[in-house]
């Protein structure tokens, strides 16, 4: 009898699964999904057993040599059935390393699994004389079947499976959103709560107690999405527009697809509560789709306007009055600047071209123009601006790596800061919110810069208390994206921006692929990138190359200290289902064979930069 065995340690990222033979001990013991411990080179890492046959199929290696699995780890198997057929999905789907693949789907494993050893189906420790005998465990044998041990699991098996209910799983983009997330689903009696903060002993307990059956909720992040749930019946997925739900390793799965996945597999139902959806996903899910009304005064504020009387602060006068105001009522302020390093702003007074810049350029980047304003702003420069406004405010920085202290709700505070703003843990509300520079996002050369625009707006909208108000400062007061933002207009907006998108070929009108390289030496990292490109606009492909086009190369605007250059592939796309992007994904599959090893694939990027 033989196993195939994805290993849980650095390999070929070519070879998906090894063949080890199981040993006479172990015949009848060994299932899918099980954890085991086999030999590789000189290490005796985990592994999962994907399956088991009496034949070896397809191996490059011979009987005679092909090593024995060690032991079992867990007697129960720790992934279930389309746990396993996820899993081969999204080895194809991603064009990643299985063992990446299964890395991202499963809790790391603690060092001491002697806690664990005894967990049935039933979700329940077994006890006393039904409990595994320990030491013929760590040894690889069966357990002892003391008081009938192998007749309880059978037994505990069909009423497991007979008890078990269905189950809801319920998404939010960051875990200081469950609190709220939770109050929203009084009928969740038995729940359990999953995401990656959680400490390794807690997420394989919780891992555990999900398998079981017995919980009808379960509330998590991203990595939620993969919890064995046996009986998996609806996804919920709340604000899926925010960044955090497409992982930044290693397969880069999007949560969404993964969930579309889930749906094909178990006849599960998705529904999506999100108050700024993406293009795409509103496209492809509008029926199952929730956008919660928002109603909250909004102001624009004209910037070129404030320059023309001569400010030439960040703070308009409108924003300086309330200020005060705020300040005088003892109310809570916040001002949001999307910026997440020092760095200055150009504003072309000619083109009206806005962007953020490390240093003031010798001409207008768009227009080659030199009429235009630059003005260094960070956080830090803008607290001075507000203390020379309101001297008397006690002001907060909330920024990546900025420590500041905790804000105390009974003392009239204004907080200055960037995206971090985002994801407190403690959620707090503003009387009083502001966009410093509503235009930053809108200005990025990407696809999706109006998306990522409207989402801000929209999550500042959600940082307001009842009374509250939001100021949109902006050097377009009549840009569609912001208007309409403004008033929570998203289908006036989605409408045009569809038509944008259609026009360019842009998702939901195709599956896109990112191809990213990073290299100190730019020449050759130009080089390379040259290469791959040439490569692949040279090669033959018949019946589907007129649905597929290639960008690039180019260099990432987003690039630090290492350069990056990119290349993207575009397949067309009639509509953006699952199935279709699957097909579109084996079309490319050809081109994604050419690509060396040193450049990264990310399927359904987040942004092209």
């Amino acid at each position: 009898m033989y196993a195939q065995v994805v290993v849980l340690t650095y390999q070929s990222p070519e070879i998906d699964s090894y063949t080890y033979e199981v040993p006479k001990k172990l015949k009848g013991s060994i299932k899918s999904g099980q954890l085991v411990e086999v030999p590789f080179g000189k290490r005796n890492p985990a592994g999962i057993v994907l399956n088991t046959s009496r034949e070896i199929r397809n191996s490059k290696f011979e009987i005679r040599n092909l090593k024995e699995i060690s032991k079992i780890l867990l007697y129960e198997p720790i992934l279930l059935a389309y746990q396993i057929k996820l899993l081969k999905w999204m080895t194809f789907y991603y064009h990643a390393p299985m063992v990446n693949c299964l890395e991202a789907i499963t809790p790391e494993i603690p060092k001491r699994l002697a806690g664990y050893q005894a967990i049935g189906l039933s979700g329940q420790y077994l006890r006393g004389e039904d409990a595994f005998e320990r030491v013929d465990h760590s040894i690889g044998q069966r357990p002892r079947t003391f008081g009938g041990l192998k007749e309880h699991l059978i037994a505990s098996e069909k009423v497991s499976e007979q008890k078990r209910i269905p189950q809801t799983l319920v998404l939010v983009p960051t875990i200081n959103r469950l609190p709220e997330t939770l109050a929203k689903f009084p009928q969740a009696k038995n729940y359990a709560i999953y995401h990656g903060e959680l400490k390794t002993s807690e997420k394989f307990s919780t891992w555990q107690k999900i398998l079981g059956g017995r919980i009808d909720f379960v509330f998590g992040s991203r990595s939620a999405i993969f919890t064995p749930c046996p009986k998996l019946s609806k996804i919920i997925i709340f604000d899926e527009h925010d960044g955090a739900y497409k992982d930044e390793r290693s397969p880069y799965f999007d949560t969404l697809t993964i969930a579309e996945k889930l749906g094909q597999i178990l006849k599960a139902k998705i529904e999506i509560v999100d108050s700024s959806p993406k293009i795409a996903t509103y496209f492809s899910h509008q029926k199952e789709m929730q956008i919660p009304k928002m109603k909250v005064p909004t102001t624009l504020v004209s910037m070129i306007d404030e320059r023309n009387k001569g400010n030439r602060t960040a703070i308009s006068d409108l924003l300086s009055t309330l200020l005060a105001k705020t300040l005088r009522q003892k109310k809570k302020t916040l001002l949001f600047l999307n910026k997440k390093s020092e760095s200055g702003q150009i504003y072309c007074k000619v083109c009206r071209f806005h962007e953020f810049a490390p240093k003031p350029p010798q001409v207008c980047p768009n227009c080659q123009s030199q009429d235009f304003y630059f003005n260094l702003l960070n956080i830090w420069s803008l607290a001075q601006t507000v203390k020379q406004i309101v001297p008397k405010a006690s002001i907060n920085l909330i920024a990546e790596g900025i420590r500041h202290p905790t804000s105390d709700i009974r003392h009239p505070t204004i907080d200055i800061a960037t995206a971090s703003v985002f994801y407190r843990l403690s959620a707090q509300k503003y009387n009083l919110v502001a966009h410093i520079l509503t235009d930053a996002a809108l200005n990025i050369a990407d696809f999706n810069s109006a998306e990522k625009t409207f989402a801000q707006i929209t999550a500042l909208k959600n940082l307001a208390a009842k009374d509250g108000r939001l100021i949109l400062q902006t050097y377009n007061t009549d840009h569609p994206v912001i208007k309409n933002a403004a008033k929570s207009n998203f289908l006036s907006y989605f409408a045009k921006s569809l038509s944008e998108r259609k026009a360019l070929s842009f998702p939901p009108f195709a599956l896109l692929i990112k191809l990213t390289i990073k290299e100190k030496d730019k020449k050759t990292l130009e080089k390379k990138a040259q290469d791959l490109t040439q490569d692949l606009t040279q090669f033959p492909v018949s019946g589907f190359r007129f649905l597929v086009s290639i960008l690039g190369p180019y260099e990432s605007i987003f690039s630090a200290k290492v350069p990056s250059y990119n290349i993207i592939l575009k397949h067309k796309l009639n509509t953006y289902s699952l199935v279709e992007r699957e097909k579109a994904r084996q079309n490319l599959e050809i081109y994604l064979q050419k690509v060396p090893r040193d450049f990264q694939i990310t399927i359904e990027p987040a942004n092209i930069n």
